[in-house]
């Protein structure tokens, strides 16, 4: 092994010498480094590489005879820079580094707090600096689009369609329901447009100078971001902004960092329960645009007239120039998790660039944290009481509590601007290549439906999916890029490490090993310095109602004998109802990152269930799986909770992605590889195989050798303490829909209404939180429980009958009895660790 690496080491210094004409920057040390100098610096380099993969060598220790034709096995890591989350290799490989050059990525800096501005050079830009700061900011040409909708052709004719309907329902002249039709397309267009203005801009610009820094400590957002995005702009195409959404203060944010950085704002798809008197016309000055959050009224009949007018809005805003920001999930996180992309006007924008309205548009996925949300919590939508609307005094009243309150820092990261012309050819040419596997899959092609001009439903099963994937994958960009805060790593250990609470000393000892971990994943961590001081701020922030302190007085003993009294301070998560929920939201964010992991060890568990409760087995660490098993059980699992994550991108395959989480749970010594039954040139090739991409002979060399390679479960105690964690990560998911199956068996031979079959689900769950049969109070929550029902009509246990404005669940005739809704729920019950977990 030495002279191995000693022969590697040589061919490297002999391309040193060789190039001696290269000039390195060195900041500390401006003179070169001898040759000497290199060695050395080039061993210490190595020893430390060494050192690192020391662990994962003892795995691999018996594949050490080839080490001259294959690699060192190193952990497989999103390759993501800390402060940039570039586009996908795969799907827009052109776009990728077309805005942020290699200089912009490796001189990152913390982030620029945007509320701090350099006050100007005379007297009065001194005193009045926000002022002259906002009055100074670049000035847009916004037009306005009514008169161009409304001479729409596609508009005209829905006019005409709407028209026939009311003539032929009503019995009116055809002339009078033209005109009715017409007047009420004007009716929706008012109340739908935007009055986005530089003047409203400056004002509103001037007073989040003055009212932010009252409640939000800072607004970080990187500088090579900026210069990212100022550099897109100058494309000459929309940029089209696609936030994940957590608060109001979302878009205001968006539009105060484009205002402050002289880059053209957004119009912003708005719900319409926002445009209220005085603060609807605020936030349509400042480029809402507002939409109807039930577009049809009545259920199963399409508002032909609303939707077409939707529709044209967006596309002639579009061909105007006009940036537009809509957020990609709907409305606000309710639980703290991504929720699922929502196709209507993502449809529209693709639509535009399909016919030609656009030649192209750029998309830009946003995440923005939050150390506390502004707006409060959800819990009471949770528990499945109704969201109060928003009026408003109720506007005025949370205005006044936010001010008085300490809600830290927002982080914004702003990822790498991609092609829409690129992606969407990138995913016909991957379905394309689907369709010669799978025939049975229609593939796309860039033509409309031309019944699609009606509006935001899109009808087409091409470019549904074409929607889909788009939507998807931004979701994914966006969850992995969302900045992580302090509070979310507290929630995060105390909910799932923790929860019967810790001394500070072991939370910090935590709070490193996991700071670590996304460290090295490369993560945006949106704090730093002391580890003690950053968890005293978390705790601060999340306050007492959902992390209770106290100090208390331990005795050492030595031998028997008393020696010495300490006093300790004990933290504990609240995780009672309903405090429990709202710390679960901050948790949540997390979970995205360790969901892989956590999938894979429930599988294992599910598989190995029998093994892992038998005293015996575990005394002889034998728990041992097949590769292929524990792939099937894990892609099982991941079709169980498809409404809750986007596990992977759609140009990925989820075996590959269930490869890669065991392939860490190897590396964090928690699985090894059970590789007697191999021959060695057998060894050899697996390896070899996978310095290859796209091949068919490494598709089929993984599919032979994954029936043959095993795992073996490591069970000494830090390795089930490790297990234990990353199960319990999606224990409370877990739980919320074994009840959910286990309420199905109240639906034999009846039907029940949506919010009552919630209710009973609710009511289940609530009643064994107090017996004690489940530990996890964050299991009461009304999203995951819509999410399950998702998943039942998905499979077809149940069905669902629209009403008017109600659902109607009943279960399939196939599953209408005890003995098949009973199957039902073991096989989600089966997912459940009951050896040490309660």
């Amino acid at each position: 092994m030495v002279d191995v690496l000693s022969t590697r080491l040589q061919e490297v210094y002999a391309n040193w010498e060789s190039r001696t004409d290269v000039i390195r920057e060195q900041e500390d040390n401006p003179t070169r480094l001898s040759l000497d100098g290199l060695r050395r610096a080039g061993l210490q380099s190595q020893r430390r590489r060494i050192q690192s993969r020391e662990q994962t060598r003892r795995v691999r220790d018996r594949a050490l005879f080839k080490i001259k034709e294959t690699e060192l096995f190193v952990p497989p890591v999103p390759k993501v820079t800390p402060f940039l989350y570039q586009c996908c290799q795969t799907c827009t490989p052109t776009s990728r580094g077309t805005f942020a050059s290699t200089a912009t990525k490796q001189h990152q800096t913390s982030g620029r707090n945007i509320l701090l501005v350099e006050p100007g050079g005379g007297l009065l830009s001194k005193i009045f600096y926000h002022f002259s700061f906002v009055y100074n900011a670049k000035t847009f040409d916004y037009p306005r689009i009514t008169h161009t909708v409304m001479s729409d052709e596609r508009l005209k004719d829905a006019i005409k369609l709407t028209a026939k309907e009311t003539a032929k329902n009503e019995g009116i002249p055809e002339e009078e329901a033209v005109f009715q039709a017409e007047k009420r397309a004007q009716t929706i267009l008012s109340r739908m447009e935007s009055k986005l203005s530089n003047t409203f801009l400056r004002i509103t610009g001037w007073l989040l100078f003055k009212l932010l820094p009252y409640f939000i400590k800072s607004v970080i957002v990187q500088d090579s971001q900026i210069e990212m995005i100022q550099k897109a702009s100058e494309r000459g195409v929309p940029l089209v902004f696609l936030p994940l959404h957590r608060s109001h203060l979302d878009y205001t944010i968006i539009s105060f960092i484009l205002l402050c950085n002289n880059v053209r704002n957004v119009l912003i798809a708005a719900g319409d329960n926002l445009n209220m008197p005085f603060f609807g016309r605020i936030l349509s000055g400042l480029g809402a645009f507002y939409i109807k959050r039930r577009i049809d009224p009545v259920q199963g009949r399409k508002d032909i007239l609303y939707r077409a007018t939707l529709h044209t809005y967006v596309m002639e805003a579009l061909r105007a120039g006009h940036n537009i920001e809509f957020f990609i999930e709907g409305g606000r996180t309710r639980t703290g998790k991504p929720c699922m992309p929502k196709g209507g006007i993502l449809s529209i924008v693709v639509d535009a660039y399909i016919d030609g309205t656009i030649e192209d548009a750029l998309l830009v996925p946003v995440a923005i944290n939050y150390e506390r949300l502004v707006d409060g919590n959800f819990v009471r939508e949770q528990l499945g009481q109704p969201k109060k609307m928003e009026t408003l005094g109720t506007t005025l009243r949370a205005i006044w509590s936010t001010l008085r309150g300490s809600y830290g820092i927002i982080k914004v990261d702003i990822c790498e601007p991609f092609s829409l012309r690129e992606v969407l050819k990138s995913i016909e040419l991957q379905q394309s290549r689907n369709m010669i596997n799978k025939p049975v899959e229609k593939c796309l092609k860039s033509t409309m439906s031309t019944s699609s001009l009606y509006g935001t439903d899109v009808v087409d099963d091409e470019h549904r999916l074409i929607v889909d994937c788009l939507g998807r994958h931004v979701i994914y960009d966006c969850a992995n890029s969302t900045p992580i805060m302090s509070t979310n790593v507290v929630a995060f250990l105390l909910l799932n490490k923790f929860r019967d609470g810790c001394t500070l000393d072991r939370l910090i000892e935590a709070f490193d090993t996991l700071r670590h971990e996304l460290d090295w994943a490369q993560k945006d961590v949106a704090f730093f310095g002391e580890t003690i001081d950053i968890i005293n701020h978390a705790l601060e922030i999340l306050g007492p109602g959902l992390v209770k302190q106290q100090r208390q007085e331990i005795t050492q003993k030595v031998e028997g004998q008393a020696v010495k009294k300490e006093v300790v301070i004990a933290i504990q998560p609240v995780s009672i109802l309903p405090n429990v929920i709202e710390l679960a939201y901050y948790s949540n964010s997390m979970m995205i990152h360790y969901v892989m992991d956590s999938i894979v060890i429930s599988a294992l568990y599910a598989e190995r269930k029998a093994q892992i409760n038998d005293p015996q087995a575990m005394a002889q660490n034998e728990v041992i799986i097949f590769q292929h098993v524990l792939i099937e059980k894990a892609v099982e699992l991941c079709d169980i909770l498809k409404n809750e994550f986007i596990f992977y991108k759609p140009c990925q395959e989820i075996e590959n992605v269930i490869l890669a989480a065991i392939d860490r749970l190897i590396y964090m010594g928690l699985l090894s590889t059970n590789e007697e039954s191999y021959l060695e040139e057998e060894l050899w090739s697996k390896r070899y195989a996978r310095n290859f991409d796209d091949s068919s002979d490494e598709e089929y060399a993984v599919k032979n050798a994954s029936k043959k390679t095993e795992y073996k479960v490591n069970l000494d105690a830090d390795s089930l303490d490790r297990i234990e964690f990353l199960h319990t990560i999606l224990r409370p998911l877990i739980d919320t829909y074994t009840f959910s199956a286990f309420t199905l068996r109240k639906l034999v031979g009846r039907s029940l209404l949506e919010k009552d079959i919630i209710q009973e689900i609710l009511g289940e769950i609530k009643t064994n939180i107090d017996l004690g049969v489940v530990s996890y109070g964050e299991s009461l929550s009304v999203e995951p429980i819509k999410n399950s029902l998702k998943f039942f009509e998905k499979r077809k246990y149940i069905e669902c009958h629209p009403e008017e404005n109600a659902r109607i669940y009943y279960l399939c005739d196939e599953y209408d009895n005890d003995d098949a809704t009973n199957r039902i729920y073991e096989s989600i019950e089966i997912y459940k660790w009951t050896k040490r977990v309660n």
